[in-house]
This record gives C-alpha cells, sequence and structure tokens, in this order.
C-alpha cells in the first residue's frame, strides 16, 4: 500500500494532510498505537526538513508499505537563487550556522551545498557538515558531481570508527545519540541527481 503524492512546502502547505496520510497507512497496516507514533514522529522529521530551507521550495512526499516495513520519502527540486547562496556560504564557512547544528540540520545543509554549482561547492565551504558529506558516502563527497550517494548506515560506521580520535566524531556521535531519526529509523539515503533531492527514511516494525 502506498498513500497518494501530496505537495509539501516550505511554507507548511501540505503538511498536515502528509502527516494524515502516514497516519492512516499505518493505521491499516494494524500497527500498535506507540508504533503509529514513531511513525508520524519520523514523517513529521521528514518534512521538518523542508522548513530550514532558504526560499520557496516544494516537494513531494509519498510513504509506502509492505508488510511491516515503511519508506517514506519527499523529493524536491532545490534551486538556490544569488542571495539563498550567498547567505548559505557565509553561514557554513564561518562554522556559525545555528540551523546545521544536529544531526537533521546537517542533513538539510549537505543538501544544499551538494547542489551548488561546482565552483561554490568546493572542500571547505562548510566547517560544519563537510564531515557528514564525505563519511556518509560510499564513494567519498565529490564537489560538483552530477550524481551524489549518501546513507546514514555508512555515516554511523564512519563515525563510530573515528570516535576518540577527534572531536568532530565525538561530537557527531553525540547529535546521533539525540537524534529522533537516528534513534527511530533503520536507514536514511539520500540521493542527489543534479538539483533534484530524493531523502528515504526507512522503518520495519
Amino acid at each position: 500500500m502506498k498513500t497518494a503524492r501530496i505537495k509539501v512546502t516550505t511554507r507548511g502547505e501540505g503538511m498536515e494532510e502528509a502527516l494524515a496520510a502516514t497516519e492512516k497507512l499505518g493505521t491499516d497496516s494494524g500497527l500498535a498505537h506507540k508504533e503509529q507514533l514513531r511513525l508520524r514522529l519520523l514523517a513529521e522529521e521528514l518534512i521538518g526538513l523542508m522548513r530550514g530551507i532558504a526560499g520557496s521550495v516544494e516537494a513531494c512526499y509519498q510513504a509506502e508499505q509492505e508488510e511491516r516495513r515503511f519508506r517514506l520519502c519527499l523529493s524536491a527540486d532545490v534551486t538556490l537563487d544569488k542571495e539563498m547562496r550567498k547567505q548559505l556560504l557565509a553561514a557554513s564557512s564561518s562554522g556559525k550556522n545555528a540551523a546545521a547544528r544536529g544531526f537533521m540540520g546537517k542533513l538539510r545543509e549537505m543538501v544544499a551545498i551538494v547542489v551548488l554549482p561546482k565552483s561554490q561547492s568546493s572542500p571547505g565551504v562548510s566547517n560544519l557538515s563537510l564531515g557528514l558529506i564525505s563519511m556518509g558516502s560510499p564513494r567519498g563527497y565529490v564537489s560538483g558531481a552530477d550524481t551524489y550517494n549518501w546513507s546514514m548506515s555508512t555515516y554511523m560506521s564512519e563515525v563510530k570508527s573515528k570516535r576518540g580520535e577527534n572531536a568532530e566524531a565525538d561530537e557527531a556521535w553525540d547529535e546521533l545519540e539525540k537524534s529522533i531519526v537516528a534513534n527511530l529509523a533503520d536507514e536514511v539515503t539520500v540521493q542527489i541527481v543534479g538539483h533534484n533531492a530524493e531523502i528515504t527514511i526507512t522503518k520495519a516494525f
């Protein structure tokens, strides 16, 4: 079973409809009340990624279910205008981008950085998120690449292996321990092709 494809925006449009559809999918699948709450929390966190993206962005949300395995997917074309790029680069390069604190904040900034034009997304553009970018990609981060893939499981494994070696890894592990998504989801994947970003959360009950 799957929900309809629902348009959600950075202005909050479509969010309640998407959450209601996700809840109904969980109910129809026979999830217990606590399981439904966890599924809704994951949907809220995923859709909440939209709120931190500067400017007006529209995305397509859809939830799918097979037996007791769920996939929550958010797909959006992220195109940053000149002023949005300027703000992102200034906040990222200074290392003082408060919006990029925490695991989901860094994930959101990572998407914005990867879709930047090659001339503006060189290594060093972000003191906060390049570690997340490189450690979560099986092939490493390639500036300006047309296709980019990232997974939470790869990232967690890399961070765990580097704990105790440097402050960045220790901070990243602390963020993972505090993250709702990292604690509840089985996997989070990001695929970026050009300016299109698709983020998928997988959870089995």
